[in-house]
């Protein structure tokens, strides 16, 4: 029997690695010739070297991740998207064929010279605009002061999208069902939970929670989407 080809598929988190939670939906899809390996933009750094080097600056892009304690922390976008301009040249110089991003962040400097970039942000957003056209969408977003740029990021949904927020890494999901509600309540069709950190777990809960519309996660897209490509 003829064996498909062998890829090492990094994946890339903008806190620090392995994080398992946010690759497992997309691990699940790939082919069990896949090599797979992790890496963090924070990895080996204490909170106070993160907060120093990748803190949030006031009226900047902020993003959000976890530490490898599980304790989470606000990060600065411009300086994540030079950490992970530097990790991509480290992970593509030993081996990575195909690099994956754990971040539905925009990052458009980033580049690599042979390996295949996935960006979940650009997948994400092209899948919601086909498979979603024309219904109207609530999309969940972890921090309020992400809300602005996300306005941005879905500008092109017609109806434009109505946003709300929840943390993935709150104690339990009740705030995450509640915003959920509010904009289904609103009038909304389908949600999109814009974070890698939204998972399965999350989408159980709502279910859980008797919430039945469709919910879109982001690592379930990038599996979707990228298994193929790799059988």
């Amino acid at each position: 029997m003829k064996r498909g080809p062998v890829h090492t598929v990094t994946f890339l988190t903008i806190g620090q690695s392995p994080r398992p939670d946010l690759s497992a939906a997309i691990e699940a899809e790939l082919p069990p010739s896949a090599r797979i390996r992790h890496a963090g933009v924070l990895d080996g750094l204490g909170r106070a070297e993160v907060e120093a080097r990748f803190g949030a600056v006031r009226g900047r892009a902020t993003l959000l991740s976890r530490l490898a304690d599980g304790a989470p922390v606000t990060l600065g976008a411009d300086a994540v998207g030079a950490g992970l301009a530097a990790l991509v040249e480290r992970v593509e110089a030993e081996g990575a064929d195909v690099v994956v991003l754990l971040c539905t962040g925009e990052f458009p400097g980033l580049r690599t010279r042979r390996a295949r970039l996935v960006e979940p942000d650009a997948l994400l957003t092209g899948y919601v605009g086909a498979a979603l056209r024309g219904a109207r969408v609530g999309v969940v977003v972890p921090l309020p002061e992400q809300v602005a740029e996300a306005r941005t990021k879905w500008r092109a949904l017609d109806p434009a999208p109505a946003f709300t927020t929840a943390s993935p890494y709150a104690d339990d999901d009740g705030a995450l069902c509640e915003a959920a509600r509010a904009r289904l309540d609103a009038g909304a069709e389908a949600l999109v939970l814009d974070c890698m950190g939204y998972g399965t777990r999350h989408r159980e809960a709502l279910r859980a929670a008797g919430i039945t519309a469709p919910a879109l996660t982001p690592g379930a897209v990038v599996g979707a989407m990228l298994g193929p490509l790799l059988a």
